[in-house]
This record gives structure tokens, C-alpha cells and sequence, in this order.
């Protein structure tokens, strides 16, 4: 998850590069893709860049920008902040100005892949627990609120379902980004069922920001009708948010299952728009070449 025209504000040019934007390892979980909540809420915190704060959230950067799937992304490159790609210095003040150690020291980006059988965590391997190792990640490399429980178990419980496997990449494409959007959904159903605002209102606004990612690659201003629909679906998110926070919570339920039916069957307006958006390697080359606006 990266934001394209957060990345253009906040991070130095050369930043983004065509292949980590339209290439990714593909995303084998352990039990397959049928998981409980608390691994699918983690998922979409993983890839949310409300999760971590400071720069890092302004500019669209997630879990996932430098874990792919799990995978180290060997493309991730920040110039000044990463030695070559794969690298990243996270004790620098562009992150968090508490955490910078006045070392330029970008270090590889791991793997998570297999994790949960490690007992040591780390560059130091100093710290014995995947859940403090995390909520460190969060707070001091990247400037996050402190993580409540839940969200530490969520994000827990879907890196423990990261298994080893070999890299194996495919495009990143709009099916799939709609396939994940209807998955994020289908978690939202927990907190609408259990009668819980805060959790809803709390994913609402991640599954959001992932609809708003897609909406940045149907950029042109002819691409209206498109952006329209992807709009429409967001404030159709907020609209169930506030159903929960005002306790209807069936109308809330049932416009998540009309959103969800619009997911699953979108008009044949992205379809049509699909080869002009930046899901296209051309494209997005000819964007990111574009004087920064």
C-alpha cells in the first residue's frame, strides 16, 4: 500500500520506482485465504498507513510498502535514507526525530516470511518478542500512536500466518486490489455484528484509504466516471460508520451487504478505464515522469 500523490509531497524524487509500484510477491498464507478476524484485521492494518505516524503516514508508506506480502521489497529505495535498494536507515529524524541516533546506517530490509518460529528479533536480535518487536516498529522507527491490544494481536496473528515460500511475482492489479477490498468488508462484518462503533469507525477509515489508493491510479480528468464510482464507495463507508456510531445497526449492516454486492460486480466503467490507468507499467512510467505538481 503507497500512496502515489503522498509519496510525490513527501518523499524525494526517485523515490518511486515502475517496478515496485506494478509488480509484487504473491501472498500465501498459512490455512489459505479462509482466516479468522483478527488475521484479516491485521492484513488491512498491516497495509493501512494509519498504523505507523509521522512522515511515514503522510506519505502513504504501510507495513506493506517495505514487507510486500511479507516479502522483503528489494525495490524499496529512498534516496539519502536507503544505502541501495532494499535498504532503509529507520533511526533517521525523517521518520522520527525521538528515534534518530545521528548514524547513517541503513540497514536490509527482512523478510517476515516464516517469522513466528523466530525467538529473536531485530538487526540486534535483542528483543525476544514478535509483539514487542512490532509495537517498536510502530512507535519508535516510525513515529505511530501507541498500538491498543487488539490491533497488536491482529497484527500478530497475520505475521504469524506469513510461511516461508519462495518469491513469486505477479502484477499488482486492479482484481486483486477489489478482490482485497471485499475481504476487508467481509472483516467489517465482526465489529457490525458485535455492536461495536469505535472498531468499525476505526476500520471504515483504513478500508477507505485502500479505495483511496485505487482512486489515484484512475488519474486523468476523463477518468471521471471512474473516480466517481470509487468516491461514491468511500462515502458509502463513512455513511456506515455513522449508522454505528448511532446505534443503527441494521441499516448499517444492510448497506454493507449493498456495498459489498457493488464490489463484487463492479460497473463496467473501471473495466473500460483500466488500459488509460496507472495499473498500466506505461502509464504509470509516463506519471511518474510528470513535473511534480
Amino acid at each position: 500500500a503507497q500512496s502515489l500523490t503522498g509519496a510525490l509531497e513527501w518523499l524525494p524524487p526517485r523515490s518511486l520506482s515502475v517496478e515496485s509500484l506494478t509488480r509484487h510477491p504473491q501472498e500465501p498464507l498459512e490455512s489459505g485465504e479462509q482466516q479468522s478476524f483478527y488475521v484479516e484485521f491485521g492484513r488491512l492494518a498491516f497495509r493501512s498507513p494509519d498504523t505507523l505516524g509521522g512522515t511515514a503516514r503522510k506519505a502513504g508508506l504501510s507495513c506493506q510498502a517495505c514487507h510486500a506480502n511479507g516479502f522483503a521489497t528489494t525495490a524499496f529505495f529512498i534516496p539519502g535514507l536507503s544505502g541501495k535498494p532494499g535498504t532503509i536507515d529507520v533511526s533517521h529524524a525523517f521518520w522520527n526525530l525521538r528515534g534518530e541516533d545521528g548514524i547513517d546506517n541503513p540497514l536490509e530490509i527482512p523478510s517476515l516470511r516464516g517469522v513466528k518460529t523466530k525467538d529473536r528479533f531485530g538487526q540486534d536480535r535483542r528483543t525476544p518478542s514478535l509483539r514487542d518487536f512490532t509495537r517498536r516498529v510502530i512507535v519508535t522507527e516510525f513515529s505511530g500512536a501507541e498500538p491498543d491490544a487488539l490491533l497488536l494481536d491482529a497484527l500478530i496473528a497475520y505475521q504469524e500466518k506469513l510461511q516461508p515460500a519462495a518469491v513469486v511475482y505477479e502484477p499488482v492489479s486492479l482484481r486483486q486490489d477489489l478482490a482485497d477490498l471485499t475481504r476487508y468488508l467481509d472483516a467489517l462484518r465482526v465489529p457490525l455484528a458485535e455492536e461495536e462503533p469505535a472498531l468499525a469507525e476505526r476500520m471504515t477509515v483504513m478500508i477507505r484509504g485502500q479505495i483511496g489508493f485505487i482512486h489515484e491510479r484512475f488519474a486523468d480528468d476523463d477518468m471521471r466516471g471512474s473516480r466517481g464510482l470509487l468516491e461514491e464507495w468511500s462515502r458509502q463507508l463513512a455513511r456506515i460508520a455513522t449508522q454505528a456510531e448511532r446505534g443503527d445497526w441494521v441499516q448499517a449492516r444492510a448497506a454493507l451487504a449493498d456495498l459489498r454486492q457493488a464490489i463484487v460486480t463492479p460497473p463496467a466503467a473501471l473495466a473500460a478505464d483500466l488500459p488509460r490507468s496507472l495499473y498500466e507499467p506505461e502509464k504509470l512510467k509516463a506519471w511518474l515522469s510528470k513535473p511534480v505538481r
